[in-house]
């Protein structure tokens, strides 16, 4: 049994409220593990249902299948120094064809932009997702799953300070890395506008294996 998350589109008060909070949504006892749920072809990790439980046969939580997580992950090799380089992983499926794991061309680079690089190509593949219809049910709801808490703090809660101030910092002096937050709150803001919810999950590395790998691999192959 599939479940579709219920959603109005007169009701825009997620637009501004783009924390992902599991304890609040499941309960403070909730195995996080198990409101991620693959789909049995391994495209998509779908959000478990928060009125359901685990089955006792399979362990696992009936899905909203309009619902996905996508994991983000940057990394830098020699962050910091003039030969810095950077590539990024995400991670939509085991098998998903909207995969993807890219050395960044840009110069300079560090674990920031990497970060920030990764939360925009992230936010892209899910307008490819809407686009194409890949997931087979009109999409809801994308959950970005990632370990940096610069990119998590920074699309939940000082963006909408930076766009009412022409992203300004406290000491009068632009924002750093601004043209990378002004692309991801414009690709928010497009996906809102298509009734598309989207929300930013900050984890610890080692729930971000996945992500992590795809963007290891691309300092391999180079591409």
């Amino acid at each position: 049994m599939v479940t579709i998350a219920p959603h109005q589109a007169e009701d825009h008060e997620w637009v501004k409220n783009r924390k992902f909070e599991p304890y609040s949504r499941y309960g403070d006892d909730v195995e996080l593990d198990l409101i991620q749920v693959p789909s049995l072809d391994e495209d998509w990790v779908y959000l478990a249902c928060e009125n359901d439980h685990p089955c006792s046969s399979c362990d696992r939580i009936t899905p909203h299948i309009d619902c996905i997580f996508i994991a983000v992950d940057g990394a830098c090799r020699g962050n910091g120094t003039p030969d810095a380089k950077a590539a990024i992983g995400v991670f939509v499926g085991e098998t998903s064809s909207f995969n993807r794991s890219l050395l960044l061309r840009q110069v300079p680079v560090t674990n920031q932009i990497a970060e920030l690089n990764a939360g925009i190509v992230a936010l892209e593949q899910a307008m490819e997702i809407l686009r194409t219809k890949a997931l087979g049910e009109p999409l809801h709801k994308v959950i970005i799953k990632a370990d940096s808490e610069y990119l998590v703090k920074g699309m939940t809660e000082w963006v909408f300070k930076w766009e009412t101030n022409g992203y300004i910092n406290a000491k009068r002096d632009p924002v750093k890395n601004s043209d990378l937050f002004k692309r991801l709150q414009r690709l928010v803001e497009d996906l809102n506008t298509s009734n598309v919810e989207v929300l930013f999950w900050h984890v610890p590395r080692e729930m971000n294996k996945e992500a992590d790998k795809l963007a290891n691999q691309a300092f391999n192959s180079r591409r």
